[in-house]
């Protein structure tokens, strides 16, 4: 990610969630005192570091620029250090000037950001490197001015400096705390140095998966600010200190993170890096320049060993085989989620299976306000798997992470309780957008979500801008296959149908997903062989308390009906039961409205025209026979409205308002998320698909996406980028188009079905039906509304039986796709026995086969699953990374 984005999402992150709180409380709650400050000043006095009134070398009058002071401030704190007892230090932190050369990442498109300075654990004694360095760059300078007559000795000179360059390499994994020098002692300047200072935080977090939090600080010129960055915010010191006038404080702080244990400055002890060539565990922050995997380096292919408490409280260590997901591993304010793929460690060498292992920070609510208002994900599964013995269930294990036996809080441990203040711009910030996003939050370019500090419907105004609490969490799952790896065309539509199956059970039980996307769309396989669709990932469902009714008593209803059979007659000269005058107008006041409704639904289904029938229209013909199924409705009126995956949402969602409007609904309040509109992710999640692939199985592409290709299809990639890879703005623009069209279906035929792959041809007649539902059901708020699930049910069972008696899928393509998944499988469970192994295991995208056509004929049989294919994990890096050197 370039470092601008990353300064943009940093400045999104803090802007209403930067908080302070004093000095005394930060340095009594964060870091020790070792005691003895006065004998180490007195030390550092006789050893010439400080003059008594101030640090040696140090200007006493601010410089127009910085540089000066990088070196400075390093020297003078690992003097300070120095002054440490042996039994005083707990971490070794070395200061190192890196304003020059950015830190070395382990994934060579990481952006290349450059902190001032920091505190780290590198691999070679910096101060004696110093030393060489000088001597060698002294021998340079003679060497050059003769250099014309002995160019092989400047050679040997410069290759002796590149040795040298190697050993001065800092790691991003290696870094303690970083800090941000400036000179100018302005309040904009002050925000502006955290604010940057924030950036690298964001990078530490994003390199180093075993950090929960980070520790730094800011110094401009003479005065210091404290920083803490954790996943409920940041806050800072709301005085600085004067480190020449307040030497004793500055002393304090130094020694103090020395003296600190690595989980007190925020490592994750729970977790440790697996070498399994060297066969050993260590912490990350020790070996990160020979982190190495199976094949290669980068933070995709390192193995961690993590600890998991099991449901008889014993812990049990579990190795990654690789990372699923990490893309949220940076988030400030939000979950942070990381996704590993992972076996038992004592079965390393052998596992029978794989586990998905979640790790993240879940939202706490506390002084007063609603706990039910975001359940615990675990708890969420143990209402839905509730009686599921000998079933799938969701989570294997949940448990809260615990450092030294307690807890794992952002409020309680790390903060250790402390009450902050609302940090107050100096200048007037931009619109108010709200950044401490809410519990389903994640600060994500493919979210859209409400600010966590803003006020649900009821809140009153002096709540906002209040962080909360957040727990770190373990959450052990089955390993599944995503929705993209579909071995045949029925299995694809029969997991849809399990995945409406699994929302409408989840909202039986007044529990609703809000995130659906191709991630959380998976297929496992059960005892008896057959594959299952199943909804997972429930951390952003929210649970209403109870239920509402959704209609109301209708009044002069005999009159109404006559009202509303004349108007069909004369538009559509066809007559309908009571059954259907009494639903249409149980939704909708005026007998106009309850007439353009049932016309609209005549339409859609395709009742009017040559086909259609001369009888009077019953509830049967409109899919509306399911009288007794609605009674009351869950109650979601307070809870927050917005969230999920941007590509997938709906555009109501997106929008946050009702893109119709009747004033005769007698359902329509203010607006919400609701089961609709998960109902219509899922058919995004289908339709990206139906564009992007040409067939089942794992590398299935279309070559006509791919700019260079010959057979490029720009309307399609238009297509493609309008509804899923674009701007939220042009991914907004285009769904709001789609849904408020005149014409509706045939801007969806259009746009979006006239570029399905041929192989999904079958599927054309019941993606349109699908959509024709959806925008009667935001039209109307009737029937298709609050009985989605019923309507896409039932379009689907007809799909699976058209594809059962008459499509045959091409049985040597399936049986490839079922093979490389098996054979990717195989070699992931392998991991551990390749150790050594010069041959890396066959990648998950390699070309694929060429595209299948189904035929009309017999049905194949519902495929067996595998596990899950991870997300488009970055390129393994083959090569230690040589271009970031130090230039001196």
């Amino acid at each position: 990610m370039p470092m601008a984005q990353i300064n943009t999402d940093v400045e999104s992150d803090i802007k209403n969630t930067l908080h302070t709180v004093t000095i005394e409380t930060f340095l009594e709650k964060i870091i020790p005192d070792i005691g003895a400050i006065d004998k180490k000043l007195q030390a550092l006095t006789q050893d010439g570091k400080y003059n008594g009134t101030h640090w040696a070398g140090f200007p006493k009058k601010r410089p127009k620029k910085e540089k000066p002071l990088y070196k400075l401030l390093a020297d003078i704190s690992n003097a300070i250090v120095s002054t440490m007892t042996t039994q005083q230090v707990r971490t070794n932190i070395i200061y190192v000037d890196r304003h020059k050369t950015p830190p070395i990442s382990l994934d060579k498109d990481m952006a290349a950001g450059r902190p001032d300075g920091a505190g780290a654990q590198p691999d070679a004694d910096i101060n004696a490197l110093d030393k060489r360095m000088i001597a060698l760059d002294q021998t340079l300078r003679q060497t050059r001015s003769v250099s014309k007559k002995n160019k092989e000795a400047l050679k040997k000179r410069m290759e002796e400096k590149e040795r040298l360059l190697d050993l001065y390499q800092l790691w991003w994994m290696c870094i303690h705390i970083v800090y941000e020098i400036k000179v100018k002692q302005t309040e904009t300047q002050h925000y502006d140095a955290v604010l940057q200072l924030a950036t690298y935080m964001r990078q530490v977090l994003t390199e180093q998966l075993d950090r929960r939090f980070i520790l730094g600080f800011v110094l401009l010129f003479d005065e210091l600010t404290l920083v803490l960055y954790d996943r409920s915010g940041v806050t800072i010191t709301d005085e600085a200190i004067n480190i020449h006038q307040q030497p004793e404080r500055f002393i304090r702080i130094v020694t103090g993170f020395s003296s600190m244990t690595p989980a007190q400055l925020g490592w994750d002890t729970t977790m440790q890096i697996y070498r399994p060539i060297s066969n050993d565990i260590k912490p990350s922050y020790t070996i990160a320049h020979n982190s190495e995997g199976i094949h290669g380096t980068g933070r995709y292919n390192i193995h961690w060993v993590i600890d998991v408490e099991q449901q008889d409280d014993k812990v049990r260590k579990y190795v990654t085989v690789a990372i699923i997901s990490a893309i949220r591993s940076a988030e400030i304010c939000g979950r942070a989620t990381v996704v590993y793929e992972v076996v038992k460690f004592d079965e390393k060498d052998n596992p029978q299976q794989t586990y998905a292992l979640k790790r993240y920070w879940r939202p706490v609510w506390s002084d007063g306000s609603d706990p039910e208002l975001y359940p615990f994900e675990g708890e969420i599964y143990d209402i839905l798997d509730k009686g599921e013995k000998d079933k799938l269930k969701h989570a294997i294990l949940y448990h809260d992470i615990k450092i030294n036996g307690q807890i794992d809080s952002t409020f309680k441990l790390i903060r250790n309780g402390w009450a902050a203040e609302r940090y107050k711009r100096p200048d007037q910030p931009r619109p108010d957008k709200g950044a401490e996003t809410d519990a389903d939050a994640e600060n994500r370019l493919d979210r859209r979500d409400i600010p966590e500090d803003a006020p649900v419907p009821d809140a009153k105004p002096k709540d906002r801008y209040i962080p909360i609490d957040r727990h770190h969490v373990n959450i052990l799952m089955p390993m599944g296959r995503e929705i993209k790896a579909f071995f045949s065309l029925l299995e694809l539509t029969q997991c849809f149908r399990d995945f409406l199956g699994e929302h409408i059970y989840g909202h039986d039980k007044l529990i609703l997903h809000r995130d659906i996307s191709t991630g959380n769309l998976l297929i496992f396989q059960v005892q008896d062989g057959s594959a299952v669709g199943r909804l997972m990932d429930y951390d952003h469902a929210k649970k209403a308390k109870g239920k509402k009714p959704i209609s109301s008593e209708i009044v002069n209803l005999d009159r109404k009906r006559n009202g509303l059979q004349s108007i069909l007659w004369d538009n559509l000269e066809k007559e309908a039961d009571v059954d259907v005058l009494d639903r249409a107008l149980k939704w909708l006041n005026r007998s106009s409205d309850a007439a353009h409704y049932i016309e609209d639904a005549v339409k859609f289904t395709g009742l009017v025209g040559n086909n259609a029938s001369e009888d009077p229209l019953s509830v049967t013909d409109l899919g509306w026979d399911n009288i007794d199924k609605i009674h009351d409705w869950p109650d979601f009126s307070d809870r927050p409205p917005c969230t999920g995956t941007l590509p997938y949402m709906s555009a109501e969602v997106i929008a946050e308002q009702f893109l119709f409007t009747l004033d005769g609904s007698r359902t329509r309040t203010h607006f919400m998320h609701e089961a609709i509109h998960n109902v219509e992710s899922l058919l995004w999640v289908l339709v990206r698909l139906c564009l992007t692939r040409k067939g089942p199985g794992l590398n299935m592409e279309r070559e006509e996406l791919d700019n260079h290709a010959p057979t490029f299809n720009s309307q399609l990639k238009d297509a493609v980028v309008c509804l899923f890879e674009g701007t939220p703005e042009v991914m907004k623009e285009r769904k709001m188009q789609l849904v408020t069209d005149r014409n509706p279906r045939s801007a969806f035929e259009e746009k979006v079905v006239a570029h399905f792959h041929p192989y999904f041809e079958p599927l054309k007649p019941y993606v349109r039906r699908w959509w024709a539902t959806l925008i009667l059901g935001y039209k109307y708020h009737g029937e298709e509304f609050h009985d989605i699930h019923d309507h896409i049910i039932r379009i689907l069972d007809e799909a699976i039986k058209m594809i059962s008696q008459t499509v045959t899928e091409d049985e040597k393509a399936k049986k490839a796709a079922m093979n490389l998944w098996n054979k990717c499988r195989n070699e992931r469970l392998a991991t551990f026995r390749r150790q050594g192994s010069a041959t890396p295991p066959s990648p998950l995208y390699s070309s694929p086969p060429s595209s299948p056509q189904p035929s009309m004929a017999t049905p194949p049989r519902h495929n067996l699953s595998s596990e899950d294919e991870p997300d488009s994990p970055l390129a393994a890096v083959s090569q230690r990374l040589h271009a970031m050197k130090l230039k001196r």
